[in-house]
């Protein structure tokens, strides 16, 4: 081996004349340059002594070149020359006729039998209105919206519960301390707060009546139905009913007035008409007479039961109007579907009743107590 690397080519040996230059940069900036030799040997720089050593001139022949592989053709290129042969292109145009000529075949009697559509009904639509992907999305977007729905109501159910225990709490200190507009505030908070809950047990039963009778209290009629008929009568004589009565509106209308009474079936005209009980507390002035009416009233049920006893109740005003057969009467309609019966004493207390002999404290007693059987609390 060692032998054949000192035996150069022949044709190298004809190359060997050729004078190989040679050129570089000497670290003081000056350029050396000359020719290879057979031999190597030391140059030296004439400004600095610098010396460099010089390789001989190369006596190995140069490597010959690799001859390339031929590349198989790709399965694409074997692909194309096959599709674009003779035989395939005329199968292919074959395959064009008969599509062609089938699609002339199926247009050509729906054209004839398709009647043409009227500028104002709409075309049917070219997609489906349900895909797979739209079903999914759908369902995904369902069950993001309960999730969402059962948190936000879990957590209002919790706020709920704590808002019915704090209100319900202040509400009865309110009422030790007297503070009837304070309890009737937390009681409202609490009335919601059961409605969120949807309770319907003894004790939410309970402070949904002592809500009422509160909010009956503290927003009672401004002036008591003695002077409204006194109003009455001196504002129709100056004008006349229709401006009394919108009057009548503005000032008396959604207030409440708590009455203890018996009530009167009134015969109406055709059996559409919902059912009126006047009231047996007529107000008659020397020439006008006002009655008050309840239409309609929740507690119809509890009069059936108990027909000409003496109840105990609260009702929002609803509107005033003259009666049709007598010119000189006025009726006071009260809401029936407001109007509820009374069940506490000591609130009944609070509108400032005085008890005697003919206005019996155990009686009132025990109205209240059989209307509170009748609503499904214990006394």
């Amino acid at each position: 081996m060692a032998r054949w690397l000192k035996i150069p080519s022949k044709q190298k040996r004809q190359m060997e004349d050729v004078p190989e230059p040679y050129e570089i940069v000497c670290v003081c900036g000056v350029g050396l340059s000359g020719y290879r030799r057979k031999t190597p040997y030391r140059h030296a720089c004439q400004q600095c002594d610098e010396i460099y050593f010089i390789l001989p001139r190369n006596s190995y022949p140069a490597p010959k070149a690799k001859k390339k592989k031929k590349q198989l053709p790709t399965q694409k290129q074997v692909s194309e020359y096959f599709l674009n042969t003779s035989f395939v292109t005329q199968l292919r145009e074959k395959r064009k006729q008969k599509q062609a000529s089938r699609k002339q075949q199926d247009v050509r009697p729906e054209v004839a039998a398709s009647p043409k559509l009227s500028p104002f009904e709409l075309p049917t639509p070219s997609s489906r209105l349900i895909t797979p992907f739209r079903a999914v999305l759908s369902g995904i977007v369902l069950i993001i919206g309960l999730t969402g729905y059962g948190i936000i109501h879990s957590r209002n159910l919790e706020r709920a519960t704590d808002t019915l225990k704090t209100a319900t709490e202040a509400g009865e200190t309110f009422l030790k301390q007297g503070d009837l507009i304070a309890a009737n505030s937390a009681y409202l908070e609490a009335f919601e707060a059961l409605e969120i809950l949807g309770r319907t047990d003894q004790r939410a039963n309970e402070i949904r009546q002592t809500s009422r009778e509160l909010q009956s209290i503290t927003s009672q009629a401004v002036s008591p139905v003695f002077e409204i008929a006194e109003e009455a009568a001196s504002q129709i004589k100056q004008s006349d009913v229709d401006s009394w009565a919108a009057l009548f509106d503005v000032r008396y209308a959604d207030t409440w007035m708590i009455f203890e009474t018996t009530l009167t079936p009134v015969a109406v005209e055709s059996e559409a008409e919902p059912p009126r009980f006047r009231l047996n507390l007529p107000i008659i002035l020397d020439e006008y007479q006002l009655n008050l009416e309840l239409t309609a009233p929740s507690f119809s049920e509890y009069l059936k039961q108990h027909p000409g006893q003496p109840l105990i109740f609260a009702a929002q005003i609803d509107s005033f109007h003259q009666d049709a057969e007598q010119p000189g009467t006025g009726i006071i309609l009260l809401n029936g579907k407001t109007a509820f019966l009374w069940s506490h004493l000591n609130l009944y207390e609070q509108l400032g009743i005085e008890f005697d002999e003919f206005h019996n404290r155990d009686q009132i007693e025990g109205i209240l107590n059989q209307q509170t059987q009748y609503l499904g609390m214990s006394k």
